[in-house]
């Protein structure tokens, strides 16, 4: 049942709110704008002008966007995402520089970092008549940035910018969507605000990485389906379809693993879920076929950009066997008595079997390991803030995941009458499935790509689950984790 807080049936379409900041909106953009312009002057010496542009174009578009969110959603609360995002461009702008450009330069001592090669190779594709100096399993992301870089410039301010605007962009979209997918408003509604200030996000959100704008092209490519199936504001079957195959077309250039888990979602949405529109077989064979025929032009388009041979067969070999996977390369370096080396798979049943627990270590890494050294903080160590940005957001995905498992269990028994939350849990499970089954190194970069969806769980579970289920959810939750410690200690000590 749903909690007792609910107080409306649906937000009214006359509520309206003012564009107008609030004074402590407008004292942080105040203080963004008068320190974002004097960093970037005394510090970009590369296209300044198209940095400043940028940068004050996405801070004033984003702020028109969470109004408009906050005025088309009739809930006056969500005015906070303003402030939100204010603060995410500053901490963005923040931990660029203390905490990612001091060692993005190959003379580093920490260099070799995916996203540090990222945005050295994107400007060799420039340099090299857009020419790939060598083939690769993640072209499309030198082409994404190599793009960026060719039309705006060369400096690592100019992607984070475009990373912080794409994941505000997904946000809100998520946001959107998850209103749309209850029935009833609560009081705690607008916390899924909170989704802008996820500490790793903002982290990842800093680098030439893939996995922020991944996880950006999963919300829309599977959400832009299931809410038109379930009915959200009477959208086109037309525009869902477009949303969803140019996100999934873009995941396919840059992550053609990830198509899979995509692809799966949708199917999973169109077979099980009572839709409310008057879809026919034709148009659910439409969308499957579709998004088929997207994927199976994964390996062709990584062949056309220059990259790697894309195998599908050969990927799921790869992941149930450790011996195929370049995770036994000697040029990974696992930790002594490695609980990830423990549960590497070596056949099908394997990869099965070690399922559960990896998806497990997929929420907790880096801990135990809590160790943040000071001093390497202060030296802008990209590694060391890499773990105080993920450290509480593990600790965050620990104590809120019963609320998650509540509110799927709430889902699942809603589903006949209300199917839409189901789509939102498809989602993150399926993806989340994937991430921890599809890589057999365990690193908190890759869930990235399910933590925003994992967070919206968070929130349904925590807006919409009596206290009872969540209790019950939590006894065995914690339980797990208790008994995994256990586990983990007794093996450290022993082996």
């Amino acid at each position: 049942m749903l909690v007792k807080t609910a107080i409306n049936a649906r937000p009214t379409r006359l509520i309206r709110s003012s564009v107008a900041l609030n004074p402590l909106q407008s004292n942080l953009l105040f203080l963004l704008i008068a320190f974002g312009s004097l960093l970037l002057i005394a510090t970009v010496h590369v296209a300044l002008v198209n940095t400043l542009i940028i940068f004050f174009t996405i801070t004033g578009i984003g702020l028109r966007l969470c109004n408009r969110t906050s005025v088309d959603l009739g809930d006056t609360k969500l005015k906070i995402l303003s402030s939100f995002w204010i603060l995410k461009v500053i901490i963005t702008l923040v931990l660029l520089y203390v905490g990612w450009i001091p060692q993005l330069d190959p003379s580093s001592v920490s260099w070799g970092y995916d996203p540090q090669r990222f945005y050295i190779d994107a400007f060799d594709l420039i340099e090299n008549g857009w020419k790939p100096l060598a083939g690769s399993n993640y072209q499309g992301i030198i082409y994404y940035y190599g793009l960026i870089f060719y039309l705006f410039g060369y400096n690592p301010v100019i992607p984070a910018l475009f990373n912080a605007f794409v994941t505000l962009l997904a946000t809100l979209f998520l946001v959107r969507c998850v209103y749309g997918f209850v029935r009833d408003r609560t009081t705690k509604d607008w916390t899924i605000a909170g989704l802008l200030l996820v500490p790793e996000v903002l982290w990842y959100d800093v680098m030439t990485a893939r996995e922020t704008l991944m996880a950006a092209l999963i919300i829309f490519a599977v959400l832009g389906i299931g809410r038109y199936l379930v009915g959200i504001r009477n959208l086109r079957f037309s525009t869902a379809l477009l949303l969803s195959g140019t996100s999934l077309f873009a995941i396919t250039a840059l992550r053609t693993s990830m198509a899979i888990p995509v692809v799966a979602s949708i199917c999973v949405m169109i077979v099980f879920i009572r839709t409310k529109q008057k879809i026919g077989a034709f148009s659910k064979f439409v969308v499957i076929g579709a998004s088929i025929a997207v994927l199976l032009t994964g390996p062709f388009i990584q062949e056309l950009a220059g990259g790697s041979e894309i195998d599908y067969f050969a990927m799921l070999n790869n992941v149930q066997s450790f011996q195929d996977n370049t995770a036994s390369s000697s040029d990974m370096s696992w930790s002594e008595n490695s609980i990830g080396l423990l549960l590497k798979p070596n056949n099908a049943f394997q990869s099965l079997l070690f399922l559960l627990p990896r998806m497990v270590l997929y929420l907790s890494a880096p801990l135990p390991n809590v160790s943040i050294s000071i001093p390497q903080l202060i030296n802008g160590s990209w590694s060391e803030w890499q773990g105080l940005m993920t450290l509480p957001t593990s600790a965050m995905m620990l104590l809120g995941l019963p609320f998650a498992l509540a509110g799927g269990a709430l889902a699942w028994r809603l589903h006949r009458r209300q199917p839409a939350p189901l789509v939102l849990n498809i989602t993150f499970w399926i993806t989340w499935i994937a991430v921890a089954g599809g890589n057999i190194v365990i690193h908190e970069r890759y869930r990235i790509m399910f933590t925003l969806l994992l967070f919206s769980c968070i929130w349904f579970g925590y807006t919409r689950c009596t206290q009872i289920d969540v209790n019950l959810w939590k006894m065995r939750w914690f339980s797990l984790l208790a008994t995994s410690a256990m586990f983990y200690v007794g093996y450290k000590v022993i082996a």
